[in-house]
């Protein structure tokens, strides 16, 4: 499937529907041009009720004026939170392709998302659904508070609070989200940034967008990762304001 054919793929199933932040589409901005991938990427979020439609493309590395016509490698959508409509719109596009359940399982292996994917000749087309239903298994108190106290120890390493954000994430409640914002507010850290963005935690952008404003130009996949998660954050914000 050419980028042409994929991008009029998803104006057909989300044609109406209103785009809650800018499309993030790196030919376009000289300052992803030295990122080092063979491949160019591009998001959209679309944003209605209580959810997001998040849509990655990806396609080859070419120059920019050939993009049209190169083969989108990959067309995934993310769904976050809850909106039946985005999820009717968001599976629009895995008709009338082949099944490939072991291009989901060769990539992600079982993670525990649910996820649908579809062949159109080298395109695979996934419908990812983030947020699981129903209530999340809260922590016993001493775990929990062990983990915090991880985050909130001057002494601990990148590494510990790494693993103490991933730990914590396994319970998604009011508690959790509180101390991974205080994390964020106190110091940089991308995992809690990308868990609070899934969870539309929009008290999360400042400092998302502080962090952002600190990252060097000759750090474009740090520029990208951020700037990515903070027009997810306006993609929330877009539903509450």
């Amino acid at each position: 499937m050419k980028l042409s054919d994929a991008q009029a793929l998803l104006e057909r199933c989300f044609g109406g529907v209103r785009e809650g932040a800018p499309r993030l589409r790196e030919p376009d901005d000289a300052r992803f041009a030295l990122r080092p991938s063979a491949v160019w990427l591009e998001y959209r979020w679309y944003a209605q009720e209580r959810g997001l439609a998040e849509v990655f493309l990806k396609w080859g590395r070419v120059p920019a004026e050939q993009s049209a016509g190169a083969e989108a490698t990959v067309l995934r959508i993310h769904l976050l939170g809850a909106s039946p409509e985005l999820s009717v719109r968001a599976h629009r596009i895995l008709e009338g392709g082949t099944p490939s359940r072991e291009r989901i399982l060769d990539l992600f292996g079982d993670d525990g998302v649910r996820r649908e994917c579809v062949a159109f000749g080298r395109t695979s087309a996934t419908v990812e659904q983030w947020e699981l239903p129903g209530p999340s298994p809260l922590l016993e108190d001493a775990r929990f508070e062990a983990l915090t106290s991880t985050l909130e120890d001057a002494d601990s390493t990148n590494e510990e609070r790494h693993e103490a954000v991933q730990r914590l994430a396994a319970e998604r409640s009011p508690r959790v989200a509180e101390a991974l914002v205080a994390l964020v507010t106190r110091r940089p850290s991308l995992m809690a940034l990308r868990i609070l963005s899934e969870w539309g935690e929009v008290r999360a952008r400042p400092a998302l967008q502080r962090d952002l404003a600190a990252v060097r130009p000759d750090n474009p996949a740090d520029l990208w990762a951020l700037t990515a998660l903070d027009r997810r954050l306006e993609a929330w914000q877009s539903l509450v304001t």
